[in-house]
């Protein structure tokens, strides 16, 4: 799948202002999109493997000429017998994991946690329930 997008200034800054597309692809375990940005000054990666019904890996990543890799988030799902655990790490050096649990019929728990590698003081912590 493919997209685009362009936008043409008609006063004032005339011409093309703006020019992006995006693709996506998915084969078997696999799910990966590309999009740029900014008249193509920069692309960002996604990427999702599905290791089998019970682990996810993800994965998210920006390109550009000022830096060449530009790690938005790594992390990964795992569906264990009690609930899913959630995990990831930010380019901003943060790391959050979530446990979330159906506790009835179309209610979930969601367990959650966050800080940053340089600093554990900054931990924030939370608890949400939909229905």
């Amino acid at each position: 799948k493919a997209g685009g997008n362009a936008t043409y200034a008609l006063s004032g800054k005339s011409g093309l202002t703006g020019l992006n597309v995006g693709a996506s692809y998915a084969h078997g375990p696999l799910f990966a999109s590309l999009t740029s940005a900014s008249k193509f000054s920069s692309v960002t990666l996604g990427v999702v493997y599905k290791v089998n019904d019970d682990i996810s890996l993800a994965s998210l990543t920006t390109h550009s000429g000022d830096k060449i890799c530009d790690v938005g988030g790594v992390g990964g799902s795992y569906k264990a017998s009690f609930g899913t655990i959630k995990a990831k790490y930010t380019g901003a050096g943060s790391v959050s994991a979530a446990l979330v649990k159906e506790v009835a019929p179309k209610v979930t728990l969601t367990a959650s946690g966050t800080a940053s590698l340089s600093d554990f003081s900054t931990f924030k912590y939370g608890l949400g329930i939909a229905m």
